[in-house]
């Protein structure tokens, strides 16, 4: 939850890096794709239609409500600034040649922001078994925040997918999906608090649960998104809603990275903040907030008893660079180096989950926490991790 310093639009990259477009180029998210497309018949129209940008699909899946696709794409070549600051429209036209593409009356809608649930992979529908929704930290953009530093990488959308398969097929399983909120830092006008960003994780959430036979859901969330995961499930726990109490009880396990149940280190982030309409959702994630406290009063409690509910929690052992202003008022994370979670703030397992499976140090600052590369060592251990509760939360299901 080291927070990103500019808008969670741009993959927690500064607004010149924006004009100019980083080697690798940045990732956009395309919904309204066809059902009836695949992602070649996507890239060669994506070609067509915005032949200067070099665009690249990374991904398309189906998504919940199995009406559409939503892509993942890469723009090689800078965008003007009025496709990089807002959502905007590729119409579903014919092409100027004789290639068969479907045509919808709605266009495609392209935004940077991930807000909301994207899908990042769909296993096919008889190999489905489980979902996996990944919850992003505070200012933290819903998929950059999850992407290598060094280049376009995402290991929830590269690797994770194949690596959870079914042990008879081993074929893919699981159906992985992000979930974006906008909590920027500075230059915010929001007054959202936790429980508004739990409401809104909470509507999201209930889609998954639409089929006749929901799957098991393994809920993953950094610093804030932990929070966020935890007050859904008290607050799904309580509800005498039919709804509410299927998608309880689909939950199976909660996978915490960097959470700071017991608060972390804001202090370099209240004068970025100011007295700006965030500024109480950032003192509540600090140490003595009777915010956390509730929560940890009452998160254990609403999750049952042993076997019911699964929680990992992964903690960070390296300091983070902490928020300064310069002499002309920019602020960046280039502060005196901190640990901005500890370990005992971070680990919130039961008396039965205090154990080296349940409990994993990671060599990480905080916001590297969950970022991983090609071949990490790291990122082996979080899929270790999470194929064991995978396996698990299958097992209780059959």
């Amino acid at each position: 939850m080291t927070p990103s310093i500019s808008s969670p639009q741009h993959e927690s990259i500064s607004a010149s890096q924006v004009r100019r477009s980083p080697k690798g180029g940045l990732t956009f998210r395309i919904r309204g794709v066809p059902l009836s497309w695949a992602k070649e018949q996507l890239q060669v129209y994506l070609e067509q239609q915005e032949p200067d940008s070099q665009p690249l699909v990374k991904s398309l899946a189906c998504e919940i409500d199995g009406y559409s696709k939503t892509a993942t794409v890469i723009f090689q070549s800078p965008l003007p600034p009025e496709k990089t600051s807002k959502p905007w429209n590729i119409s579903l036209s014919e092409p100027d040649n004789d290639d068969d593409f479907s045509v919808s009356a709605l266009p495609l809608r392209v935004d940077g922001a991930f807000l909301g649930i994207t899908t990042l992979f769909t296993p096919p529908v008889g190999d489905h078994g489980v979902d996996i929704v990944a919850v992003s930290g505070l200012g933290g953009h819903a998929y950059g925040s999850f992407k290598d530093k060094n280049g376009n990488y995402m290991w929830l959308q590269d690797a994770l997918p194949y690596d959870i398969t079914n042990d008879d097929s081993h074929h893919p399983m699981a159906r992985v999906m992000i979930y974006g909120h906008n909590s920027a830092v500075p230059g915010s006008n929001s007054v959202q608090d936790i429980d508004d960003l739990s409401s809104a994780l909470h509507s999201g959430l209930l889609t998954l649960i639409q089929a006749q036979q929901p799957k098991p859901i393994i809920l993953m969330g950094h610093s804030l998104g932990g929070l966020i995961i935890k007050k859904t499930l008290i607050n799904l726990s309580k509800s005498p809603s039919q709804d509410d109490q299927n998608l309880f009880r689909a939950i199976y396990g909660i996978v915490f990275f960097g959470v700071p149940h017991g608060g972390m280190d804001v202090a370099s982030l209240i004068p970025m903040v100011g007295d700006g309409p965030n500024r109480l959702l950032v003192e509540s994630i600090g140490a003595s907030s009777s915010i956390l406290d509730d929560l940890e009063l009452n998160f254990h409690p609403s999750l049952g008893g042993q076997g019911e509910k699964e929680v990992t929690c992964f903690y960070e052992t390296e300091q983070s660079p902490t928020a300064q202003q310069d002499e002309e008022g920019r602020w960046s994370m280039s502060g005196p180096p901190t640990i901005l979670v500890t370990e005992s703030s971070a680990v919130h397992c039961r008396s039965w989950e205090h154990d080296s499976v349940h409990i994993r140090p990671i060599a990480r600052s905080h916001s590297d926490i969950v970022k991983f590369g090609p071949g990490d060592s790291y990122y082996n251990d979080v899929r270790d991790r999470l194929y064991g509760v995978v396996q698990r939360a299958v097992g209780l299901e059959a």
